[in-house]
């Protein structure tokens, strides 16, 4: 029995609403725009298991929003972002001009010498820092754009960067709903995010994984996302997709590297950050 053309596009919308939530490697994405209602962003296919190692690297992917008046909404899960930049031998750094008044000193680079990541609002020809930057082994905080457009860019510097994470970008709206579906902290999602696949709690709060109304997803309800360390044992690890392809400007070079084949947190148990900062 041949299907009607009623129901193949009643399947193919169906299809759509769950691949909403879509993942993509950042390695594979350089310089280009993504829209969508959500996104599960790795650094690279082996985030979990191997760091990102390639020097000199200055990759960015710009977010953009579902629909006419959301934001982008991006927080990180898992976050290794830094250098090991051991000063070279016989190079002292230079004394402190104690004469100099401290109002003329320009700001530090919270993440110098190492590698970092840098958010950005507005469109790509024309972008705005957000916030400082970000690096280190503790999850920051998450961020949101004021308009439909949030940039997120990865630059290594210093003597072996290492980069891992793992993060999520939501298309999000306040005040009226509409079709959308209403967190409990008032922010609106697209409801092709509630109760997904992956159990990504795109409202902030959970309530978009929670076994209870409205939401009343099946199996166990997530707790409230809180941002904190990657120091001690490893977060759950994410049940991912198969891996986009990783050609592009971006190479991962970890599998030519010492490092490969051992998880970043048990690389580093005793490596301390070049720069760490928290936002």
């Amino acid at each position: 029995m041949e299907a009607c053309p009623l129901q193949l596009l009643l399947l193919g919308a169906a299809a759509l609403a769950a691949s909403a939530l879509e993942t993509a490697d950042l390695a594979a994405r350089c310089g280009r725009t993504w829209q969508g209602a959500g996104l599960l962003l790795r650094s690279h296919a082996a985030s979990r298991s191997s760091y990102f190692v390639a020097r000199d690297a200055d990759c960015a992917l710009w977010m953009r929003a579902a629909a006419a008046g959301d934001r982008i909404r991006f927080q990180f899960r898992f976050f290794l972002v830094y250098s090991l930049a051991a000063a070279a031998p016989g190079s002292p750094a230079p004394p402190a001009n104690p004469a100099a008044p401290a109002a003329s000193a320009a700001p530090a680079d919270p993440c110098a010498p190492g590698s970092y990541v840098q958010f950005y609002e507005g469109p790509p020809g024309a972008p705005r820092p957000l916030g400082a930057r970000v690096c280190g082994r503790s999850i920051p905080a998450a961020v949101a754009s004021s308009g439909p457009v949030l940039g997120l860019r990865l630059r290594t510097r210093g003597r072996q960067p290492r980069v891992a994470f793992v993060g999520e970008a939501t298309s999000f709206r306040l005040g009226s709903c509409g079709a959308y579906f209403r967190c409990q902290n008032g922010r609106c999602i697209p409801p092709s995010l509630v109760c997904d696949r992956w159990g990504v709690d795109n409202c902030g709060d959970g309530s978009d994984q929670a076994s209870w109304p409205p939401a009343n997803c099946r199996g166990p309800s997530l707790a409230p996302s809180q941002a904190g360390s990657t120091d001690g044992p490893p977060p759950r690890p994410l049940t991912l997709s198969p891996a986009l392809g990783s050609a592009g400007p971006l190479q991962v070079a970890a599998g030519r590297s010492s490092l490969a084949g051992r998880a970043p947190e048990q690389q580093d148990a005793a490596a301390p950050p070049g720069g760490s900062t928290e936002s």
